[in-house]
C-alpha cells in the first residue's frame, strides 16, 4: 500500500461527491489515505438530490396510490382518493434530507475533509477552488475526477429548459400534477416519469426515435414493458422524433415525425430526457492535459487517466452512467492508487427501471448473444401462476435467461415483472462468479416466493420447467 507523502495537504483529493465521488473519499479514508473532498454543491450527487432517490420516493407515492385504487381486489374498500402534491414533496425532500445528511456523516465519521466550492485543476498534484470564502489551492499525491453529469439538452426550436419544458431535475419538483406532458426519450428516465405522471392523472405520450422503448433492452423484455405500460394510458411513439415545439396558451404544440407522417401534439409540458452528458467543462482537463473525446474522460481498467496521479470515475467517464458502477469504478480508482491491484470488469452489471412492472437486466441480450454464439438457448418462465406473485397481485411478466453451450453458461438475465430490481441481483451473483444453468437449477429456491420463477426459468432452458 503507498505511503503517505506529508509535503501534500492530502494523500487523494476528490473532485465531487456524487455516488462516485463520497464512495471513494469513504474507501480510501478505510486504506488509511489523508482524504479531501471537493464539491460545489449538496454531497450525494445528482443520485440522491435529483436523480435515483427522489424519483424512487414518488413512484412509491404512485404505488400506494394505485394500491388504494385497487383496494377492493383485495377485500379493503377505501373510500375517496386524492393526491397530495405538496405532502408528496415533503415526503421525497424529507427521504433526500435524510440520506444526504447521513453521506455527510459518513464523511464526517471517516475523518475526510469536505471543502464546499468548485474545483479546477491546477496541474496533476493540485486542485484550485472557488467557494464563497475566498480561492484556495489543495494539494494531493493523486486525484479522482468524479464530477458527475447533467441532463442533455435537445438542440431545438422551442425545446429550451423553462417553464414549460423540464429536464429530469424540474420534473422532480412540482407543484401540481399536469394535464398533459410529452416526454422525449424512452429509456429508464423517461419511462419512470411517464409512469408517475401517466398514475397521477396527466394524458402522457412518449417519443422514441430507436424502434422499441429501452433501446438497449432485449427485444422481448421491451414490448412486454410496453404492452403493460400502454395499461396505464400511456401512448408510445417509437421510430419517431420531434422537430420543433412552438408555444401556446395552455403550454406547448410539439410536431412529431412518424413513420406515418407528422403528428402534432399539444400538451402542457415537455420533459426533454434524452439522457445525460458529462461534467468536463471548466475543471482543467485541457490545462493539465487529461485525455478525453469531447463526451467522457479517457480512462483504462485501473480508472487512470492519460495523467500519472489522476483517476477519473463515475458519469464523467461515460456509459454506463450508473450509480451502482460508479460506486465500483471509485473503488477501483482509489484502491490502485493506494497500491492495491484492482480493475474495473463491466462483466455483468445490471440496468434496472423503475416502473411499474419492473425491468431489469443483465448481461448480453437475445440478438447479442446470436451473432456471438452458437449454440443459444433460451428458458423463459411467466409470473402469471406464480403464487406470491398472485398474492400481491402483480403477476405480469416474465424471467427469460439465455444460455450457451451444453455446459449452460449463463451469457444474459432479463426479467419484467414484480421486484424485477431484486430478483436481478442473483443473476448478477451468478454471472459475476461464472455459475450454470446447472447451478441456478441445483440452488434450492424458497416458497412461496417470486424467485421460484428465476428456477422454472433455468429448467426451462432444458425444456424441463415443472411450473410451465
Amino acid at each position: 500500500m503507498e505511503q503517505r507523502n506529508s509535503s501534500y495537504d492530502a494523500d487523494i483529493l476528490v473532485l465531487g461527491a456524487g455516488p462516485a465521488g463520497y464512495v471513494a473519499a469513504i474507501r480510501a479514508a478505510q486504506l488509511g489515505a489523508k482524504t479531501v473532498i471537493v464539491e460545489k454543491g449538496e454531497v450525494g450527487g445528482t443520485c440522491l438530490n435529483v436523480g435515483c432517490i427522489p424519483t424512487k420516493a414518488l413512484l412509491a407515492c404512485v404505488e400506494t396510490l394505485e394500491r388504494a385504487k385497487h383496494g377492493a381486489d383485495f377485500g379493503v374498500e377505501i373510500g375517496s382518493i386524492s393526491v397530495d402534491v405538496p405532502k408528496m414533496m415533503e415526503r421525497k425532500n424529507t427521504i433526500v434530507k435524510t440520506l444526504t445528511s447521513g453521506v455527510a456523516a459518513l464523511l464526517k465519521k471517516n475523518k475526510v475533509r469536505l471543502v464546499s466550492g468548485e474545483g479546477r485543476l491546477v496541474d496533476a498534484n493540485t486542485v484550485e477552488v472557488t467557494g464563497s470564502d475566498g480561492v484556495q489551492r489543495i494539494t494531493s499525491k493523486f486525484t479522482l475526477i468524479a464530477t458527475g453529469s447533467v441532463p442533455s439538452v435537445l438542440p431545438l426550436p422551442g425545446f429550451e429548459f423553462g417553464e414549460n419544458v423540464w429536464s429530469s431535475t424540474e420534473a422532480l419538483e412540482f407543484s401540481s400534477v399536469p394535464k398533459s406532458i410529452l416526454i422525449v426519450g424512452a429509456g429508464a428516465i423517461g419511462l419512470e416519469a411517464a409512469h408517475t405522471f401517466a398514475n397521477l392523472g396527466s394524458d402522457v405520450t412518449v417519443v422514441e426515435m430507436m424502434p422499441q422503448i429501452l433501446p438497449a433492452a432485449d427485444t422481448e423484455i421491451a414490448a412486454e414493458l410496453q404492452k403493460n405500460l400502454e395499461k396505464s394510458g400511456i401512448k408510445f411513439r417509437t421510430n419517431a422524433g420531434v422537430g420543433r415545439a412552438e408555444a401556446t396558451r395552455k403550454g406547448k404544440k410539439v410536431f412529431v415525425k412518424t413513420e406515418s407522417g407528422e403528428e402534432t401534439f399539444e400538451v402542457e409540458k415537455i420533459l426533454v430526457a434524452v439522457g445525460r452528458r458529462a461534467v468536463i467543462g471548466g475543471i482543467g482537463l485541457d490545462e493539465v492535459g487529461v485525455k478525453h473525446d469531447g463526451r467522457k474522460i479517457v480512462v483504462d481498467e485501473h480508472m487512470r487517466t492519460s495523467v500519472p496521479g489522476i483517476y477519473a470515475a463515475g458519469d464523467v467517464i461515460g456509459e454506463p452512467m450508473l450509480a451502482h458502477v460508479a460506486w465500483t469504478e471509485s473503488a477501483v480508482a482509489v484502491e490502485h492508487a493506494m497500491g492495491l491491484e484492482s480493475k474495473m470488469d463491466y462483466s455483468a452489471f445490471p440496468a434496472c427501471v423503475y416502473t411499474s412492472p419492473e425491468c431489469a437486466s443483465v448481461g448480453l441480450t437475445e440478438k447479442q448473444a446470436r451473432a456471438r454464439h452458437r449454440d443459444v438457448r433460451i428458458g423463459k418462465m411467466s409470473f402469471a401462476h406464480n403464487g406470491k406473485a398472485m398474492g400481491i397481485g402483480e403477476n405480469h411478466g416474465f424471467v427469460k435467461i439465455i444460455s450457451a453451450g451444453r455446459f449452460g453458461q449463463v451469457l444474459g438475465f432479463h426479467v419484467v415483472g414484480p421486484h424485477a430490481t431484486d430478483l436481478i441481483t442473483e443473476a448478477v451473483v451468478a454471472m459475476r462468479n461464472e455459475l450454470t444453468v446447472d447451478e441456478l437449477i441445483a440452488s434450492i429456491h424458497p416458497h412461496p416466493t417470486l424467485s421460484e420463477v428465476v428456477q422454472d426459468a433455468a429448467l426451462d432452458v432444458y425444456g424441463r420447467a415443472i411450473h410451465k
